[in-house]
């Protein structure tokens, strides 16, 4: 992780661009997206009868974000083995992951509808936006836990409209520092790319899929697709450098526990 890091750092053009702001706009972001990613995961557990204190979840959805550079879903599948090893039942583990899922496309396709409509007056593809959105979240709610309740439901919906915007907001600043011509309601367009690439599973983290997907809603907004498909490459470099401390505290805090057994 380290390594590859690294060289994609070493690798990316920045040319006058300011390194230092990207950066800081990545380390901004690190303390939000943990604490997204912490409460959904502990949403999760509480939905199977499994309590995890903040700082583990921390710990282990950061955990699942190094198994997500594998071409499997990786992440999805560690969640799984923590929940059902602290007594979850398989399908309820099952169930609260795709559930999960689910509902963050759900939210990444309203948001995205509901911004190409205003944002660029696409009615025809925002509403069909919308509607997929509704009809991912109807799916999302038949395969709900069995244990769960309308409280732990309506956080969890919270909490992936969250983690869309924060994504989408983070495109946007490092577009502007690139100097994109982008308002934040176009930026919210693309809000749908990272959910959409998680979901194809055969990427790694949804490596290029989503700068593809960035790209390609740039012509619907009238935006440079150029220019925005670099700005999310850039994004993922910076985000995932800042991101290393902790990801290195989350597999160093595994490295003990497999030395203490």
């Amino acid at each position: 992780m380290v390594f590859v890091s690294w060289k994609a750092w070493q690798g990316a053009q920045f040319d006058d661009v300011s390194v230092p702001a990207l950066i800081a706009v990545a380390a901004f972001a690190v303390p939000l997206v943990l604490a997204a990613d912490g409460a959904e995961f502990a949403i999760q557990g509480a939905m199977v009868g499994v309590h995890l204190p903040a700082v583990e979840s921390v710990r282990q959805v950061s955990r699942a974000n190094v198994a997500n550079l594998l071409p499997l879903p990786g992440g999805p599948v560690l969640r799984h083995r923590v929940l059902a090893s602290r007594g979850a039942t398989q399908r309820g583990a099952v169930r609260a992951q795709l559930m999960t899922g689910v509902w963050w496309l759900t939210c990444g396709m309203t948001v995205t509808g509901v911004a190409l409509i205003v944002a660029a007056d696409r009615w025809w593809i925002g509403g069909l936006g919308l509607i997929v959105g509704l009809v991912f979240g109807g799916i999302g709610w038949t395969i709900r836990p069995r244990l769960a309740t309308a409280g732990q439901l309506a956080l969890l919906m919270t909490v992936e409209l969250v983690k869309v915007l924060i994504g989408a907001t983070r495109l946007w600043i490092v577009a502007l520092l690139l100097g994109a011509k982008l308002g934040w309601l176009g930026a919210l367009t693309t809000a749908f790319s990272t959910p959409a690439a998680a979901a194809l599973g055969i990427f790694p983290s949804g490596i290029g899929a989503r700068e593809a997907l960035v790209g390609g809603v740039a012509g619907l907004i009238g935006a440079d697709a150029a220019l925005l498909f670099l700005a999310a490459t850039i994004e993922r470099v910076v985000a995932t450098v800042a991101m290393l401390p902790v990801l290195v505290w989350a597999m160093w805090g595994r490295s003990r526990e497999l030395s203490a057994l």
